[in-house]
């Protein structure tokens, strides 16, 4: 009996589904309205609304409202009805405007809620039905304040991803603002953030709605340079503080610039390519203002700003001049809502700049070398093996068969040894990664006309690639990237093996998104199809988030990064792209503008670095280290089974944990919590001698790294 039921069921379903299904195909193979019918309903709307008197504007509006009935009637299952129920909708609403009774309110409340069943396709003519839908239901309910603004929330999300999403964020900050709900207005500014934070519109909007306030946004722009080359914000400048200098030769600029001029040479020296300036002239002069700098002895580089003032990118960004707006080497620029802050003079402004956490020299120097794609080419996990170069092992093949036709292996070592495996490469000195650059290009020239039927000339072609990359990170200066470019496509028509040819398709990306209209989304989808599409390997997902840094496109980098996360966080060859992308630090400046106030910023920095959420993926750490006594303890499987803090130190003097950390793993009832203090050295004697010295003993026991810091890039 059961049995039988069961089958009754099944064929029920089925039956449904059959139905659902030839309903759908015969919506589909259903006739359009034809348009040119929706057309003249619009005109005919369109003067109905103009017409004179009231008397006349209802006769023209029921005369629409009927002509829309009728061609709803005639298609009723048409895929395209819902443009004219907009048009019904639009026309119902003039009338209740004009006679309110109850008849045309059920009439357009009717038509709404035909219209709220709409697909995306239609979202910009179903919204205002919508809104209208879900006041009227909230008004029926006797809803508060609170409610109306809770009913926001799942209306912005409804409208993610569809035409009219800006829109709906617009309105929806306007109403939380007049509802004076604080929670709201915070949630909706991280949603333009995160999905609108270079739009021009949306800037202007905040600045407009949110006075009082500061907000970051990525500058974004396509301008040209005075000798004609083009620059791109803000792929040309990332991994740099960068100043961009407004200034015209009216309103005191000139006094300002000459003034700002000679602060800059006492500190140019000091700012060593981790703080640079850029000038837009505003007169429209036909050098862009290059001589006038040139004059005072600057070597800025000279942006043309096409309208001067009256340009959008000014109008949103600007708005001033004389003015310095100060771009992080993330990209990401201070939008200050009211007229801007008085000045303490240039010199003290620009001591203070560089002072400043994102003009840093370590932390600048990571940013470059990711930035550069450094990772891509460097092995983390040890020295540098011919037959199994990272992009080799990337793949997941075997190692590389060498003949006689390959480069020799003291050749690549010496090419390799030109880049510096993490964490020494971020502590080493500008000029010294410059000379490494300079030389690891030249020795590839060197190697490529020396051996140009080599069957591995590949290796040398992606080294050449990075390091020309690197010195465009260090300089912006397009000479190099445009060598870079010239290098891969020569890569690409010479032939890589598959899987190897990650670095020069991620350059040409590059290339491609420096064209004025540009699809981010299209160009790095493009690239990932070539790499691989969903099989693609970690190093092209991590080219994939480099790229929509490129673009400016936060949303597109979020796809990435966590696409790369979730798949390849454990991947031995991805660690050193891991770490960057997990790091709180890294992960709290990428989209904070440069901008600090008061004693919160601090505060601010402080709980982001130390909230207490779960890392941002699933990584499993093994590991080796030894006691002060030489005896092996390996992690995991040494740990007893406990939760286990590690605290990596310099040096057994400086070892120690955050505040509380030890006091909580006391009070634990079930004593599962371990702390461990790890020293970067392998000097035992001297993490002895430094333990006795201490005043106040630890109380967790103290390792060696084998190896010291030189390890822990893998961890």
């Amino acid at each position: 009996m059961k049995r039988l039921r069961l089958s009754c069921c099944v064929v029920s379903l089925l039956a449904w589904l059959s139905s659902f299904v030839c309903f759908a195909a015969a919506e589909e193979r259903a006739e359009l309205i034809p348009e040119n019918k929706i057309a003249a309903l619009e005109t005919e709307l369109a003067a109905a609304k103009e017409t004179g008197s009231a008397a006349r504007k209802k006769l023209a509006l029921r005369r629409v409202i009927r002509e829309a009935d009728a061609l709803l009637e005639q298609g009723q299952t048409a895929p395209n009805r819902y443009q004219v129920l907009g048009i019904l909708f639009h026309g119902q609403k003039d009338l209740v405007g004009l006679d309110n009774s109850a008849t045309n309110r059920s009439a357009l409340l009717q038509t709404c809620r035909q219209l709220a069943a709409a697909p995306n396709e239609y979202a910009d003519i179903r919204l205002d039905a919508d809104l209208l839908l879900s006041q009227v239901e909230l008004a029926r309910q006797g809803a508060d304040l609170q409610a109306r603004a809770d009913a926001l929330r799942p209306l912005v999300e409804r409208y993610r991803d569809t035409e009219v999403e800006a829109k709906v964020i617009r309105i929806a900050m306007v109403m939380a603002l007049e509802f004076g709900d604080t929670s709201l207005v915070g949630h909706l500014r991280q949603v333009i953030a995160e999905r609108f934070a270079g739009d021009l519109e949306m800037i202007n909007f905040q600045r407009e709605k949110l006075a009082g306030q500061v907000f970051g946004a990525p500058f974004l722009g396509r301008f040209e340079q005075s000798d004609g080359t083009t620059v791109r914000f803000p792929m040309d400048y990332l991994g740099t503080t960068t100043a961009l200098y407004f200034w015209s030769r009216e309103n005191g600029g000139m006094d300002d610039l000459k003034e700002l001029a000679a602060a800059w040479k006492g500190v140019e020296a000091e700012a060593a390519s981790r703080f640079r300036f850029v000038s837009f002239n505003l007169d429209n002069l036909p050098d862009a203002g290059a001589g006038v700098l040139r004059e005072l002895g600057l070597d800025w580089p000279a942006l043309r700003m096409p309208a001067g003032r009256d340009n959008p990118i000014f109008q949103a960004y600007v708005k001033w001049d004389p003015r310095i707006i100060t771009v992080s080497p993330t990209g990401y620029a201070a939008i200050f809502m009211s007229g801007g802050r008085s000045s303490r003079g240039h010199e003290r402004n620009l001591q203070s700049a560089l002072a400043r956490l994102w003009a840093k020299p370590r932390y600048t120097s990571q940013l470059r070398s990711v930035f550069a794609g450094e990772f891509l080419i460097v092995d983390p996990l040890g020295e540098f093996e011919p037959a199994a170069p990272p992009e080799w092992k990337a793949s997941g093949k075997d190692k590389l068969v060498r003949t006689a036709a390959s480069i020799p292996e003291g050749e690549l070592r010496a090419i390799q040894a030109c880049f510096i495996r993490p964490p020494f490469r971020y502590r080493e000195p500008i000029e010294s990664v410059r000379e490494m650059y300079e030389k690891a290009d030249a020795l590839c020239r060197q190697v490529s006309a020396a051996y140009p039927e080599a069957d591995d000339s590949w290796i040398v072609r992606n080294r050449r690639i990075i390091a020309l990359l690197g010195l465009w990170k260090l300089s912006a200066n397009r000479k190099h990237f445009d060598e870079a470019v010239s290098e891969a496509k020569a890569a690409l028509d010479q032939g890589y093996p598959p899987g190897t040819d990650i670095v020069a398709r991620f350059c040409v990306a590059r290339q491609t998104l420096r064209a004025d209209n540009a699809n981010p989304e299209t160009v790095i989808g493009d690239f990932m199809q070539s790499t691989g599409g969903q099989h693609a390997p970690g190093a092209a997902l991590a080219a994939a988030a480099l790229l929509s840094l490129d673009a400016g496109d936060r949303r597109l980098h979020e796809e990435y990064r966590r696409r790369l996360l979730d798949q390849y966080a454990d991947d031995p060859m991805m660690w050193t792209a891991t770490s960057f992308l997990l790091d709180r630090f890294h992960r709290y400046w990428m989209y904070h503008p440069p901008f600090v106030a008061g004693w919160t910023y601090g505060r601010r920095q402080g709980y982001f670095l130390a909230v207490g959420e779960p890392e941002d993926a699933h990584r499993t750490l093994q590991a080796e280290v030894t006691t002060l006594d030489g005896d092996s303890f390996r992690i995991p499987e040494d740990t007893a089974g406990k939760w286990t803090a590690i605290s990596f130190v310099s040096s057994a003097a400086s070892s120690g944990f955050p505040r509380g950390t030890v006091e909580f793993a006391d009070a634990r009832p079930f004593h599962d919590v371990q702390l461990i203090a790890a020293v970067l050295d392998d000097d035992a004697d001297a993490a002895r001698q430094a333990l006795e010295e201490k005043k106040k003993p630890d109380n967790f026991p103290t390792l060696l790294v084998p190896g010291g810091m030189q390890m822990t890039v893998s961890w």
